[in-house]
Formats: structure tokens, C-alpha cells, sequence
């Protein structure tokens, strides 16, 4: 494998053994019975968030990576690139809705839950603009969209 790639592979060992170590211990009845007061969340619920989302955090950064790693000369990955991240945030998002509850489930009123599902749906759709956006434009970055022109950032109109 090439030197510049190897530290692919540490980050999917994260990947994988967070997820793992948050199935197995969540799965344990030590976990399972141990409980944070009267809240009704248990270590088993706490073991899973930060397992799932600590996966998450690792694949949004190798997303983020692997993006500043790939070569702009490069034709193969031109249309690859720009859509990384915002693919990544996509997943990310996405699958935070699920890890978040972990959570809030036990915390959160029966009334909350609706403003909770919308703030998530928001934030999928916004990341899907996004993705669509950077596919569109060829690049990663909003700018373009606002009118900026280049690297110099956004440019003024001339009143005529």
C-alpha cells in the first residue's frame, strides 16, 4: 500500500473497533442495570453514544482527509472530491438522529421529540443541498453559489 494512503487503514480499525466495543459492552447486563438516577438512562445507553458517535466523528474526519489528500490535477477523482465531505456530513447527520437519542430518549418529554425529528430533518436536507451543490459546482465550498469568483472570496457588483 502506498506510504501516503497506510493511515487508511488505522482509521478504519477505529471504525470498527468503536463500533464494535459499543455493541458488546452495550450488551452487557452490568451496563444494562446500571443506572443514572431516576432519569431512566442506564450506562449501556451512555457505552453506545459514545461508541456510535465517537465512529461517526472518525469517518467524518477520514472523509475530510482522504478529500485534502486527493490531487486537483487528478481527472479520475474531479467529480469525487467536491462531494466527500458533504456525502460524509450527509451519513453523519443522518445517523446522528439515531445516536442522539441514545441519550435524550430518556431525558427528553414525549413533546420534544417533534422538534427534535425536525431539527434532523433540516439538517439531512441541508447536507443533501449541500451535496448536490458541491457535485454542481465542482467544488466542496458554498462560494460559488453566492457569487464568489476564485480564491479572492466574494466579489462586488458594479452599480451602474
Amino acid at each position: 500500500m502506498n506510504e501516503r494512503w497506510s493511515w487508511l487503514v488505522r482509521y478504519a480499525i477505529v471504525i470498527v473497533l468503536a463500533l464494535v466495543l459499543a455493541a458488546a459492552l452495550g450488551e452487557m447486563e452490568l451496563f444494562k442495570t446500571t443506572k443514572f438516577g431516576k432519569t431512566g438512562l442506564n450506562a449501556s445507553r451512555v457505552v453506545q453514544f459514545f461508541g456510535y458517535g465517537g465512529a461517526l466523528l472518525v469517518f467524518w474526519l477520514l472523509a475530510q482527509r482522504v478529500a485534502t489528500l486527493i490531487s486537483d490535477q487528478d481527472e479520475r477523482w474531479k467529480l469525487v472530491k467536491p462531494g466527500l465531505v458533504p456525502l460524509a456530513t450527509l451519513i453523519v447527520v443522518s445517523c446522528a438522529h439515531a445516536v442522539m437519542l441514545l441519550i435524550l430518549c430518556p431525558l427528553m418529554s414525549k413533546a420534544w421529540l417533534p422538534v427534535y425529528n425536525w431539527t434532523f430533518i433540516a439538517g439531512i436536507i441541508l447536507s443533501a443541498v449541500w451535496l448536490v451543490a458541491a457535485l454542481f459546482t465542482g467544488s466542496s465550498s458554498l462560494a460559488p453559489l453566492f457569487g464568489a469568483r476564485g480564491k479572492g472570496g466574494i466579489t462586488s457588483r458594479k452599480s451602474g
